[in-house]
């Protein structure tokens, strides 16, 4: 992996390379346009540490600081000894005083980056005083054009900065919602089939435990229920591992009407739980629906049923009904009789169910009924108002 990572890499450090190899043999043609010594090896300095800066595999504010101190050190000494360049004050120096510029403004912290940039500012604006046999009303038009350009500058450094900002921030919420999408994955399918081997267990436990010799077909067919659940919670989790390594979104659920979406739902349901009747609208039972509608189906009424399972011990039935609702809904309700409790209190059950219907533009209500625990789902029949 790293030398795959290396040879990714090279096509980006051959152009650096070719970059610095040109910008410093612009820098030495210039420093031999001079006339003096002094002049030329200022050139050449002044136009190579920019591109050298700029070369760092991190640019720091203090080492942009130095290059343009070195440059109004160069242009002060130009003006006061009158050795100026023959015909240039530095084209090489400009272009990367502006490209360290932009870089500061993307990259370094807001009180650095102004500085920084401040500091640029003064040494592209004074590049003009290198020339000396410009007339000063040309030296003031010059001073001018190099100010508009560092404005253009700084205004393209801020729009990059707000790009790199919105990208980020669009991946960071990309990671958030993939979490999220992974949490509830987990929660509803392995937390759903665990929940199915503990409350079987416990109907073991309470046959063996109250002195009572279980019947030998009984106790293997609650044996065989929690090897069928461990076996899915198993299936589950191996779906979640192949998808989170091979970073794909889980497939959806392979059904087409919701009257198969229930009967998948129920007919997971554990075998020592209250008894679970169904009264579905014919019309919609049997109508093909969208995959996230379906799915934002399923997860309800099996979300419900494993609550029960948890918070409603003393239920002797549940009832799954669904039925148009108005504005051309669907309204799907799992209804148990057991003693009211606050199901999902502590836990994320209701807060992902909540994010699923949601995402398939529906919304969901749940609390206490005249007996017992009630969650309604209201879903679009015709789509997904879901980005």
């Amino acid at each position: 992996m790293p030398e795959l990572s290396d040879r990714r890499r090279l096509p980006q450090r051959a152009a650096v390379v070719s970059i610095v190899v040109v910008a410093l043999g612009l820098a030495v043609a210039e420093a031999f346009s001079a006339e003096s010594v002094p002049t030329g090896v200022g050139l050449a300095l002044c136009a190579a540490l920019p591109v050298f800066v700029l070369a760092l595999t991190t640019v720091r504010p203090a080492a942009v600081a130095g290059v343009a101190a070195v440059s109004v050190a160069f242009t002060a000494y130009c003006w006061l000894a009158r050795d100026w360049p023959d015909n240039t004050f530095g084209v090489v120096e400009l272009a990367g005083l502006a490209w360290l510029l932009v870089h500061g403004v993307v990259q370094f912290p807001r009180l650095r980056a102004a500085g920084a940039s401040a500091a640029l500012a003064v040494a592209i604006v004074l590049l003009p005083l290198r020339v000396g046999e410009v007339e000063s009303e040309y030296l003031g038009l010059m001073a001018a054009l190099l100010l508009l350009g560092v404005a253009f500058l700084v205004l393209l450094g801020l729009y990059l900065r707000l790009h790199d900002r919105r990208r980020a921030d669009g991946f960071e919420l990309a990671k958030q919602a993939q979490r999220l999408a992974y949490a509830r994955d987990l929660h509803d399918f392995v937390a759903h089939h665990v929940t199915g081997i503990v409350a079987q267990t416990k109907a073991v436990r309470y046959t063996t435990a109250a002195g009572i010799t279980p019947d030998p077909a009984d106790l293997d067919a609650m044996l065989a229920g929690i090897e069928l659940a461990g076996s899915r919670a198993l299936a589950s989790m191996r779906s979640m591992v192949t998808t989170l390594r091979d970073d794909e979104p889980a497939p959806h659920l392979p059904y087409r009407t919701l009257g198969e979406v229930v009967d998948a739902a129920v007919g997971g349901f554990s075998p020592t739980g209250p008894a679970v009747t169904t009264a579905l609208d014919t019309e919609l039972a049997t109508r093909p629906l969208p995959g996230p509608v379906l799915d934002a189906a399923h997860h309800v009424v099996q979300e419900s049923l494993t609550n029960v399972l948890r918070h409603a011990e003393d239920a002797a039935g549940v009832e799954v009904r669904a039925r148009p609702g108005d504005e051309g809904l669907l309204e799907l309700t799992v209804t148990d009789d057991g003693t009211p409790a606050p199901q999902g209190t502590g836990g994320h059950g209701l807060v992902g169910l909540e994010e699923r219907v949601g995402a398939a533009g529906g919304s969901l209500v749940a609390g206490p009924a005249e007996r017992g625990w009630r969650v309604t789902a209201l879903l679009p029949v015709k789509g997904s108002s879901a980005p």
